[in-house]
């Protein structure tokens, strides 16, 4: 694990004291059917999940069925489609980002229903979970966590780390997809702003409720007025943000 030493800036060598962990970042570029699409910053650890969350959140697949292969090659996740599984179009090729969406998505974004009840003091008690879940932010710092929750039994289900909060729902989510859960039965916590992809990658999927330690930008409430997602941001706050609660 990389290393610096703590201490004020302009200070000697030998009056800094202590060595403060730093969370590692790498470069992961996924290929799609011999096409670069996209070179996410993260973690390097979990990067299959990644890839196949990803893909999915971007809508290159509809299900696990769709991919032929994914497998890693240095620093590229290396994707194969099946014949007749949805294919990508111009406008879904992203430059180093990953939390960029097709454009056309925003205004006209995946609806989704609730086939669940919860109440705020529930999403508490599994967002109070979340803390003892994050060892590498407990660590260093610097690194976002999320987890999925089945709201029927109330319990989580997976958590996954990373330096982006975009990143860690794609892998949570890929997860998911990987293990064929019903997303529809389930609860999304993470502890990253909520911008508009956020809620997107959740749609996409089929996840009917986002729950956020902090808050929501607005044009992620656009889309989620427009979508039927339900949020909760602030979550352990005194005052939390309800929308279609």
């Amino acid at each position: 694990m990389p290393t610096l030493r703590a201490g004020r800036a302009g200070t000697p060598e030998r009056r800094q004291i202590g060595l403060v962990d730093l969370p590692a970042e790498t470069l992961l570029t996924v290929v799609v059917d011999g096409r670069p699409l996209a070179s996410l910053s993260c973690s390097p650890f979990g990067r299959r999940e990644l890839a196949l969350g990803w893909i999915f959140s971007q809508g290159l697949i509809a299900s696990a069925n769709d991919l032929a292969s994914l497998r890693l090659a240095g620093g590229r996740a290396l994707v194969r489609l099946r014949r007749g599984g949805l294919r990508f179009d111009p406008d879904q090729v992203t430059g180093p980002s990953g939390g960029a969406m097709p454009a056309r998505r925003y205004s006209a974004p995946p609806r989704v229903r609730r086939g669940f009840t919860f109440t705020l003091a529930q999403a508490v008690a599994l967002m109070e979970q979340l803390p003892g879940r994050a060892a590498r932010f407990r660590r260093h710092g610097g690194i976002h966590c999320s987890m999925l929750a089945d709201m029927d039994r109330r319990r989580i289900l997976a958590s996954r780390e990373d330096i982006g909060r975009s990143n860690s729902v794609d892998k949570v989510i890929g997860w998911g997809l990987a293990a064929g859960i019903d997303f529809g039965r389930c609860g999304l916590f993470t502890t990253g702003r909520v911008s508009a992809e956020m809620a997107l990658k959740c749609l996409q999927a089929g996840v009917p409720l986002l729950v956020s330690q902090t808050t929501l930008t607005t044009r992620a409430l656009a889309v989620v007025r427009r979508s039927g997602l339900a949020l909760v941001g602030h979550v352990l706050k005194p005052r939390p943000i309800l929308i279609n609660y």
